[in-house]
């Protein structure tokens, strides 16, 4: 595991742009990509002549056991000037790259006076490139998030089951946390999503007390964390007696979902192209203007993750994850939204979901 870790940051070094001499990395997220260990207050500090990793007395103990190929250096308040000026002057700092778009003002300017006369540089793209390494996932990676995905299939089938006319959106989405949990999963991957009825329209919607009722359609978009990484699912499942409408969109955006993945599947590897593979169908039937958000995003360590499957385009990265979610929401009245993850490969993708995707009628 440490080697993997070490291989990572490593990596990172090699693409630093030779004006820089390294960078450094406080965000909670990426400091887990580049060493294994998840700490709220870490310094990691990565240059060409060594990496440090910095952090209070809370933490020392388990950052030495899990950081061991890398220095762990213990600081407090009073010291830091101390403590980070005499590594920049140690391993001879003088410019380092910050993650500019996780970094506060107020932490950069408590580091640029920590680290002084080292300089902190916005400038380098370090996001850039710690997105670039981090979008594609390895065997452990993506075996975490099948095991993520395993769960949250296992919990919703769970769910299902207490489904009945007058429960709330809000009972639902707490039991489904509570069997996930009893399951193994570290925590949900975000707040689920229970939305019947109208609340369906709103593709964020948030649990409250509606209660089931007959007809209704319900989204459900969920997912779970397994060794730090996510997984992402959306099913919308119905309810008693549906009309002919219901059926009709259910089955133009479960159409929409399987002409994009089947894109990927057959070896597409165009980010627009895939978006519009789903939204040409929802488009063709006149549903166009109740699609408004991208079919996908990439996941991983974070919910939300680089790609974006959007008009924006660019490639979909071999090796990486991405969600095809494409949707339609009918103001005031239902909506429906299918989503799977897949896995890009070097001539197709894999699809990381088994939960059956036809509509499914409960009551």
């Amino acid at each position: 595991m440490t080697n993997k870790f070490l291989w990572r940051t490593n990596q990172l070094i090699s693409i630093i742009p030779e004006n820089y001499d390294g960078a450094l990395i406080m965000s909670e997220v990426n400091g887990k990509y580049f060493t294994g260990f998840n700490c709220d207050n870490g310094y990691f500090i990565v240059t060409r002549n060594g990496c440090v990793y910095v952090t209070d007395s809370r933490y020392t103990e388990a950052a030495g056991k899990a950081v061991e190929w890398c220095e762990v250096i213990e600081y407090s308040g009073p010291d830091m000037k101390e403590i980070f000026g005499g590594i920049a002057e140690r391993l001879g700092v003088k410019t380092l790259l910050v993650e500019s778009d996780r970094m506060t003002l107020a932490e950069y300017a408590m580091m640029s006076k920590v680290l002084a006369p080292a300089v902190l540089s916005e400038e380098g793209n370090l996001d850039k490139l710690i997105e670039s390494l981090r979008v594609h996932k390895d065997s452990d990676e993506i075996a975490c998030m099948k095991a993520a995905q395993n769960i949250a299939e296992q919990t919703l089938s769970h769910v299902f089951g207490m489904i009945r006319e007058g429960v709330s959106e809000a009972d639902l989405a707490f039991e489904f946390e509570f069997y996930a949990r009893r399951l193994g999963a570290e925590r949900l991957a975000f707040d689920s999503i229970v939305a019947s009825g109208e609340n369906g329209s709103m593709p964020h919607a948030v649990p409250g007390q509606r209660r089931i009722q007959n007809g209704d359609f319900i989204t459900f978009d969920v997912g779970c964390v397994v060794g730090g990484y996510h997984s992402d699912m959306t099913r919308t499942v119905a309810y008693g007696n549906i009309c002919d409408e219901q059926r009709k969109i259910y089955e133009i955006v479960l159409r929409a979902q399987q002409n994009a993945m089947n894109y990927l599947f057959n070896g597409g590897d165009d980010l627009a192209e895939c978006d519009a593979a789903a939204r040409d169908i929802i488009k063709a039937e006149g549903y166009g203007e109740y699609f408004g958000h991208g079919t996908g995003h990439g996941v991983g360590l974070e919910i939300h993750e680089f790609p974006s499957v959007s008009y924006r385009g660019g490639k979909v990265p071999e090796n990486s994850v991405i969600t095809v979610e494409p949707g339609i929401y009918i103001p005031g009245k239902y909506g429906v939204r299918i989503e799977n993850m897949l896995y890009k490969t070097a001539d197709g993708a894999v699809d990381l979901a088994e939960m059956d995707r036809e509509l499914l009628i409960l009551g």
